[in-house]
């Protein structure tokens, strides 16, 4: 009698369910862990853009309008820089200031909000006394300091109590010493027969004191950056654009922000406490950019791919829904304090 070998069918079989069983619970398990390892990966890199881009927007709205002093009215501003972002220049006498896009074309996307924040720096340097600014007699102007931003192609604002003017700088003003400094302004960098607010450059002469200041003009916006995600998803970024370097710069701060919300923290005239929080176009309605003592920021900030779980994620943003299409999405918030407003 022959021992029997090998196995039956029918033991073959079971052990082919059981091989089974064991290997979907493990792809189940590696299908889980790996889920989760993409779900932190786009948490995560989420979480370290929406603070950077906070930290970052936070630290350039404080100072917003420090060392404006004289504030005069647009009218009283003639921009001659050739080159120069004039039409971006309208509210300069203003510390800050917002509006929802609202069409394709505009700085920004359709929805979101822009942000222009103003801000000199407060150097204190002057016209040295006797000087005037006449671009037909002579191309240079003397000052009594270095400011930092005095620096090529930048534009600087000559102003007394009465106007102002913003010259392109063309030259590489002297940083040594503490002496007087030349600031050229060259014909083919400022317009001599611009006319604005009922004077003319060619003919202007200040009143002493004539202070000379340098100045940050930027505007922030949220805007397509031309490239696509892993899903093929066209991918939204915050952007800065500088626009007292002539020609206007413009620089892409951290990728992954699909839009961007304004509210305005607003005090009784000459007051500090805040009252109420109004959107760009309820600030700009009641002309109260002068009021405004806080920020609030909201950034929707977006993964740059399909995540699992994603789909089941229900966001509200300004108080809307946002609809799920397999990207994950996170809310970021911070109320910033206009340092020159609350001091």
């Amino acid at each position: 009698m022959q021992s029997q070998r090998g196995l039956s069918l029918i033991e073959l079989m079971v052990a082919m369910v059981i091989g089974l069983v064991i290997s979907g619970a493990v792809l189940q398990v590696f299908i889980s862990n790996k889920n989760t390892f993409l779900l932190q990966n786009a948490s995560g890199h989420l979480q370290e853009n929406g603070r950077f881009a906070l930290q970052y927007l936070a630290a350039e709205i404080r100072p917003a309008g420090v060392g404006m002093g004289v504030r005069l009215p647009e009218e009283s501003i003639c921009v001659v820089a050739t080159n120069g972002a004039a039409s971006e220049w309208n509210a300069m006498n203003r510390p800050i200031w917002g509006q929802r896009i609202t069409a394709i074309g505009a700085l920004g996307a359709v929805g979101s909000d822009q942000m222009a924040l103003f801000i000199n720096d407060n150097c204190g340097a002057f016209l040295t006394a006797g000087e005037i600014l006449k671009p037909g007699v002579n191309a240079n102007i003397k000052v009594t300091g270095y400011c930092p931003s005095m620096q090529q192609n930048r534009a600087v604002m000559v102003m007394d109590v009465e106007k102002a003017v913003i010259i392109r700088v063309s030259n590489k003003p002297n940083a040594t010493g503490s002496g007087v400094v030349t600031l050229t302004h060259a014909a083919g960098n400022n317009d001599k027969d611009a006319e604005c607010g009922g004077f003319k450059f060619a003919d202007i002469a200040f009143t002493d004191p004539a202070r000379v200041a340098g100045f940050s003009s930027k505007i922030f916006y949220v805007a397509e950056t031309g490239r696509t995600g892993t899903a093929g998803q066209a991918i939204r970024a915050l952007f800065v654009r500088d626009v007292s370097t002539i020609p206007a710069q413009t620089m892409e701060v951290v990728e992954g922000v699909e839009s961007m919300r304004t509210r305005y923290g607003v005090a009784a005239a000459s007051g500090v406490g805040v009252q109420d929080y109004l959107t760009p176009a309820e600030v700009e309605a009641a002309n109260r950019w002068g009021d405004v003592r806080t920020v609030k920021v909201d950034l929707l900030m977006v993964s740059d791919g399909r995540t699992p779980g994603a789909q089941e994620q229900v966001i509200e943003f300004d108080g809307m829904a946002v609809v799920a299409d397999g990207r994950m999405r996170q809310v970021f918030s911070t109320v910033v304090a206009l340092r020159n407003r609350i001091d």
